[in-house]
């Protein structure tokens, strides 16, 4: 394997695991696949105590008969599923105060789903499902972009490979590398700044649907997978019908991880359905303000980098955001180039990739103050201007401007102020660029109008 050297590694959280995070993940950004792990050990007799309101009864899909390879007979649908929903009322037990999110700055976090059979535990592996999972604290409003894992991309320190395989080469390297090669994979490519991480296994995915009660999900096209891989490495087929469906565990797993009956895209948004429908039912469930309560239950299942009391405060914030402030997203095959023809190799089309990240993770100060940007190249080395100029438009800076500066010999990177008064845009370019507050400046109104300059100096390592 080759190595090259990596672009620099963003600062890292402190370290913390807790099974709370799967909770807090999917309600402070919207999604759902981790919400309920926290309770997995006692979630059983808190949903068993909730009284269970009538409703409309919601198709289950039935039971058919599948083949598993050897001759075996299974069915596609777990029996003993239930065949009405629950939507359980909380129980009237004591709330505790959860704390505040202070931030302001909007939050990143990456979800890698590993597919490991437990006869693998111990081997590298590589991640099956990854989705970025963002909120904006302070305009309440979240997102979550899919990545297939078929991308073909360069992976920091080795040679240009699956986005997937960054994962496994981390482990390979050392035992818990996976998660952070992975994030450093995506965000040299997607552009972006990823504050945590979580890394889950298929297992624990199924417990957490049947922890909850099942999900329901309005299926709009009816899924017919005959290849559907199984945990004895054999294949069953797999049939879900169109309309609402509740699912329990095993069929959620197989209905977002189903690829034979369209293609990985289509996985990617059924993934994005589960997540939702997830949402929805712990939500339902009002666990949030009991969470304080329920820390301490750990899980081999997630490996993640989140303090806990920072858990508690995002999870606060996003059960304030509205299923309407949540913007779904993937890369799908109208922003890539199908290299095979038959979806093996992915070649990311960055031009059309990155309005659609900008529209995801754009920072809420920098967006609010909407500052005119000029980058000027202030060293002899050729077209960092505009390669920055890039970058900070990947992280919804408006640059209109990239050109060489008046001189060449600038030693350290310059931002200036010119006059604007856009402090918060100020700081957040310094910190994209590394800038020292000694070399921040205030300066005049410039007659092309522009808000803020930035000089390129010799000491420019990229933007972080």
């Amino acid at each position: 394997m080759s190595r090259d050297a990596a672009p620099p590694i963003p600062d890292r959280p402190p370290a913390g695991a807790g099974i709370a995070l799967i909770l807090l993940l999917s309600l402070f950004i919207g999604g759902g696949l981790l919400s309920g792990w926290l309770f997995l050990a006692n979630a059983r007799e808190v949903i068993d105590g909730l009284s269970q309101p009538g409703r409309p009864a919601i198709i289950n899909f039935d039971s058919i008969p599948v083949i598993v390879s050897g001759g075996r007979t299974r069915p596609t649908a777990v029996p003993g599923a239930p065949t009405q929903p629950l939507r359980p009322t909380p129980i009237p037990t004591p709330e505790d105060p959860l704390p505040i999110w202070d931030g302001k700055d909007r939050v990143t976090i990456l979800l890698l789903g590993i597919d490991q059979r437990p006869d693998q535990r111990g081997h590298p592996t590589r991640s099956d499902t990854m989705i970025l999972l963002t909120m904006d604290p302070l305009n309440l409003t979240a997102g979550m972009l899919s990545i297939p894992r078929d991308l073909w991309v360069p992976i920091p320190g080795y040679a240009d490979n699956k986005i997937n395989v960054a994962h496994f080469l981390g482990e390979l390297e050392k035992p818990g590398l996976g998660p952070d090669l992975a994030r450093r994979t995506i965000r040299f490519n997607i552009g972006v700044p990823i504050h945590y991480t979580a890394r889950v296994d298929f297992q624990g995915f199924e417990r957490l649907v049947d922890a909850i009660g099942g999900i329901t999900i309005d299926v709009d096209r009816a899924l017919l997978d005959n290849e559907y891989p199984s945990e004895d490495y054999g294949i069953v087929r797999v049939y879900v019908p169109v309309g609402p469906q509740h699912m329990n565990g095993l069929q959620a797993l197989r209905f977002a991880r189903s690829r034979h009956a369209d293609s990985d895209f289509g996985r990617l948004r059924r993934q994005q359905q589960v997540l939702q429908a997830a949402r929805e039912q712990t939500l339902n469930l009002g666990l949030i303000p009991k969470l304080p309560r329920m820390f301490g239950i750990l899980s081999n299942s997630i490996t993640t980098d989140i303090q806990f009391v920072d858990m508690l405060a995002l999870a606060n914030v996003g059960r304030q955001i509205a299923s309407t402030a949540i913007t779904s997203r993937q890369i799908d095959d109208t922003l890539v180039i199908d290299a095979n023809g038959d979806g093996t190799i992915l070649i990311p089309n960055r031009d059309k990739i990155r309005p659609m990240v900008q529209e995801l993770f754009y920072d809420p100060a920098v967006k609010r103050e909407a500052a005119s940007v000029e980058v000027l190249n202030g060293t002899s080395r050729d077209g960092i201007a505009t390669t920055a100029r890039t970058a900070l438009q990947i992280q919804s800076f408006n640059v209109t401007r990239a050109d060489q500066a008046a001189r060449s010999t600038y030693p350290r990177t310059v931002i200036i102020d010119n006059g604007s008064g856009k402090k918060a845009t100020v700081s957040k370019l310094a910190t994209a660029l590394r800038v020292a507050p000694e070399n921040i400046q205030t300066g005049a109104r410039l007659a092309s109008g522009v808000d803020i300059t930035v000089i390129l100096g010799a000491d420019y390592r990229g933007v972080q």
